[in-house]
């Protein structure tokens, strides 16, 4: 027997890849032509069973025979745009004493657990909505000052720093509107970026320079009578650190600021140098020298690109439904028990099938009955006989909603066809109606792919109710 090890990975770029390209192609357009399109969806299902007095929900699967009964359940259908997906970070709040994980380029920081989950936090978002990125933990002890940004209180290379030693990256601030459609306890919303790594048009290239870490501050160091400079070679150019009198205590390294961080690094070794004079032309050797760390940075810079350096994985639909919608979608005694995507479903064109395009669509069978006494009742089976040739059933149907002024009746999960001119009954209420007119539904029946399912307890709809949806995809 052969022992293949399986020696191949995907990276975290190829669920950036996917989310990046549902954000910006909900709607594919070629040749002036919309060629996809995506759908939220709203479904009336029957009643969960309920546990403990509870209505509970059952998971959705995925036979063909189940995916069908979400196509003949839907009622509405809403079409989604770049305004409604964001890409989403798992939320972290700066929070007090907490040890946050910092970069180093040789760290595999978006690593994730079995629950798709990161494993390090190594950014947070402070009480203002602003991102920041760990660059340094002062060797892992505990955050004690909230970064913040405000004009003057960044050091070199927006770099935010205060006595716990943290270094903290400033990479974005969630805006208002944003914050309000894509954020909420365990998602935060990040921007799309259309960075693409290209190292010759940015200023850091292949990578910088930005902070140099102290790891051990060594002693002996003497300020007064030595000349200290900090060393950096690698095959980058151009990064510069240094230390001044303030950074040196008791003889103790403190801290490294850089005051030019370098482009097109991949590695660099950065040390400690003390000379005689202020020529560096006898340089003295440190029984306990400094240990620093020059992790370099991501290609482009840190904050070059947010989407993809803070492990973007996921990404967010919202989408409202806001009562009637103009008239076009039920409120009347709807209640619905499941919510989802669709892709690309399609209408009914000229020479046949086409792409469906409008900005929404109600998907009910809409039947127009006689008046007569009675009413039909939500959720009920109505049926429909031959009274030619009895009792053979044509036709039967649930009940979404009836207009008691309109005798207007839209029926979803229907099978058979009508025959005009005949009664139809609700099996529960009684109501007989004639048939005067059936119009089908513009929507192909089973057509597009159902891309996402989501079953919850019932919802009634009102005429002045609006319904929030946030729907989170990871890859």
């Amino acid at each position: 027997m052969s022992n293949i090890l399986n020696l191949n990975k995907l990276t975290y770029n190829t669920p950036l890849f996917q989310v990046n390209l549902d954000y910006y192609v909900p709607i594919i357009v070629a040749g002036g032509n919309q060629i996809a399109t995506l759908y939220a969806f709203l479904g009336q299902e029957d009643s969960w069973p309920t546990v403990n007095g509870v209505e509970t929900p059952i998971q959705p699967t995925e036979d063909a025979a189940y995916l069908k009964k979400v196509f003949r359940n839907m009622f509405a259908l809403k079409q989604l745009n770049s305004y409604n997906i964001s890409p989403v970070i798992p939320r972290v709040n700066w929070t007090a004493n907490t040890v946050y994980t910092a970069y180093t380029d040789t760290l595999e920081i978006q690593k994730k657990d079995d629950n798709n989950l990161l494993v390090y936090q190594f950014y947070v978002k402070n009480r203002y909505d602003q991102v920041f990125k760990c660059l340094w933990n002062n060797n892992g002890a505990p955050s004690t000052y909230e970064p913040y940004f405000e004009p003057g209180s960044y050091s070199t290379n927006n770099i935010y720093e205060n006595n716990d030693l943290y270094k903290w990256k400033y990479m974005y601030t969630i805006d208002a509107g944003s914050k309000k459609t894509f954020m909420d306890s365990t998602w935060m919303p990040i921007p799309a970026s259309q960075q693409t790594p290209q190292p010759y048009l940015t200023p850091a290239g292949c990578g910088d320079i930005e902070v140099v870490n102290v790891v051990s501050g060594g002693s002996g160091y003497d300020t007064s009578n030595t000349f200290i400079t900090v060393s950096i070679t690698g095959d980058g150019t151009g990064a510069i650190a240094n230390v001044t009198p303030p950074l040196v205590v008791n003889g103790v390294i403190t801290d490294v600021v850089v005051t030019a961080p370098g482009t097109n690094y991949t590695n660099a070794n950065v040390a400690i140098k003390v000379y005689t004079s202020s020529n560096m032309q006898y340089q003295i050797a440190m029984a306990n020298a400094a240990v620093l760390q020059a992790p370099i940075s991501p290609v482009g810079g840190h904050a070059y690109d947010p989407i993809s350096e803070l492990g973007c994985s996921s990404i967010m639909f919202a989408v409202e439904f806001n009562g009637t919608e103009g008239g076009v979608i039920p409120t009347d005694g709807v209640t619905y028990r499941q919510v989802g995507l669709i892709s690309n479903p399609q209408t009914y064109g000229a020479s046949g099938a086409v792409l469906a395009t409008n900005p929404l669509y109600n998907t009910a069978l809409q039947v127009q009955c006689a008046g007569g006494l009675g009413y039909f009742q939500p959720d009920e089976v109505v049926t429909q006989y031959d009274t030619n040739s009895p009792p053979n059933l044509v036709f039967s149907g649930t009940v979404l909603s009836f207009n008691t002024s309109t005798n207007l009746l839209q029926l979803i999960n229907t099978t058979g066809t009508f025959i005009i001119g005949q009664a139809i009954t609700g099996v529960i209420s009684g109501c007989s109606r004639t048939v005067f007119n059936v119009t089908e539904p513009d929507i192909v029946p089973y057509s597009g792919y159902i891309t996402y399912i989501e079953n919850r307890q019932g919802v009634q709809r009102s005429d002045d109710g609006i319904e929030q949806f946030k729907f989170v995809l990871g890859f």
